[in-house]
């Protein structure tokens, strides 16, 4: 896309997602949403563990759209980042309690997915995650990726009490055991992460599909590679496919310009 700019956000920005099935995979349960009139982008992962994983993320990508819409409207008219962070965490919340409402019970869930957002405004990048999707950051100039969500999952709370390392950890069976999800029962758990942006910054959100094949120095490479938000996007899914894509794999890639 070509450069975009919001009422609510400093600086301009490009944007652009992707998804695939992956080589493993028949269906694509992922899915993508991107709303550049308000800032705001986001991936969910249907679990494939589930009866209607697909159902379930569709829903995220219908649901979470109005509801951050109204939290715009809010921001617009208090100007608070941090009120509209905590807008941003109860949208993610009623989304997630609204899902297990229809459709799943304490003894049976059909109905799962994850979710991880970022919402541009003023000078911050508001992230918001529930399960393994993750939100990422690359600054300008910098050599490093910086992953800015927290993983809720069995392998991340082992990482956390120092029972496995980051490295143990990215291949362990663990990682499969979310505990946290969009539809758990209420009241769900998300989490809000605010961090500073500047011209030059790039921000990656993506499923386990993408992150899981890739190192993190190979992803900061492809985000440095191109200002063409779109053409990275492209490169970073057929990196994870050329690695067996043995998932379903999503992207969001944002830079951000003066």
């Amino acid at each position: 896309m070509t450069g975009a700019r919001t009422g609510l956000f400093d600086y301009s920005f490009r944007a652009a997602g992707r998804t695939d099935a992956g080589k493993k995979r028949r269906n694509n349960q992922d899915e993508v949403l991107l709303l550049p009139e308000l800032g705001f982008f986001a991936v969910s992962d249907g679990m494939g563990g589930l009866e209607n994983g697909a159902q379930a993320s569709e829903f995220v990508v219908r649901s979470v759209g109005p509801l951050m819409g109204a939290a715009a409207r809010e921001f617009a008219a208090s100007g608070d980042p941090e009120a509209a962070g905590r807008s941003f965490l109860g949208s993610v919340r009623l989304m997630s309690d609204s899902l297990y409402e229809a459709g799943n019970t304490p003894s049976h869930f059909p109905f799962g997915a994850t979710f991880v957002g970022v919402w541009l405004l003023r000078d911050r990048a508001i992230f918001c995650c529930l399960g393994d999707s993750r939100g990422y950051c690359l600054p300008k100039r910098k050599k490093n990726l910086r992953q800015i969500t927290d993983d809720h999952n069995m392998a991340s709370l082992l990482v956390k009490t120092g029972k496995l390392t980051k490295a143990q950890a990215k291949n362990h069976p663990s990682g499969s055991r979310l505990t946290a999800f969009v539809g758990m029962p209420p009241p769900a758990t998300p989490e809000v992460f605010s961090v500073e942006t500047r011209p030059g910054d790039r921000i990656m959100l993506c499923s386990d599909g993408l992150y899981g094949p890739l190192e993190e120095d190979e992803v900061a490479r492809a985000l440095r590679s191109s200002r063409d938000p779109d053409r990275t996007c492209r490169r970073l899914v057929d990196m994870a496919n050329d690695k067996g894509g043995p998932d379903n794999i999503s992207v969001v890639h944002i830079a951000i310009s003066a």
